[in-house]
């Protein structure tokens, strides 16, 4: 579905406050509150608009490390690495895992309450894997910018 000018508008609100509801966004917009309810509806059926989250502090929740891991894999096998990509997704400390090009295989995006916890999630847990043959981290100093907002202008 080719978005509008609307549609635009609409996302840039919610990427920049997603707990804003249709009434809210009927001034930023142009539209009337019933209008942007049923356009929301339609970018959610077409896949465009896939959730709405909070962004949490991560000082408030006692998490004081962040950090990448970047992982070189011992093999390519498909059930392996099936199964490595599973017992990733059910850690909450491991925010985000890409799969890359070249090397490094993965990289891993941590938040952990310290170092302590950053290193037994990395000794007991991730090198631990015989699927993982080498680990490489960056723990991270100052978060510059960080965003979930998507680029609106390609479309």
């Amino acid at each position: 579905m080719p978005l509008d000018g609307f549609d635009r508008k609409i996302l840039a609100a919610l990427q920049e406050k997603g707990d804003t509801g249709p009434a809210d966004l009927a001034p930023i917009v142009g539209l009337s509150a019933s209008q942007i309810s049923r356009r929301l509806q339609q970018l959610r059926k077409d896949g465009v608009l896939r959730a709405i989250r909070a962004s949490l502090s991560p000082e408030a929740l006692n998490i004081g490390i962040g950090a990448y891991v970047m992982l070189t894999m011992t093999s390519t096998d498909p059930g392996a690495a099936q199964a490595f990509r599973d017992q990733i997704c059910a850690m909450d400390e491991i925010l985000e895992c890409q799969m890359l090009t070249g090397s490094p295989d993965m990289i891993l995006k941590l938040a952990t309450r310290d170092l302590a916890s950053l290193n037994d999630l990395l000794s007991n847990h991730l090198l631990a894997a015989p699927e993982v043959a080498t680990a490489r981290t960056s723990i991270i100093l100052q978060e510059v910018k960080s965003t979930s907002a998507q680029p609106l202008r390609f479309v």
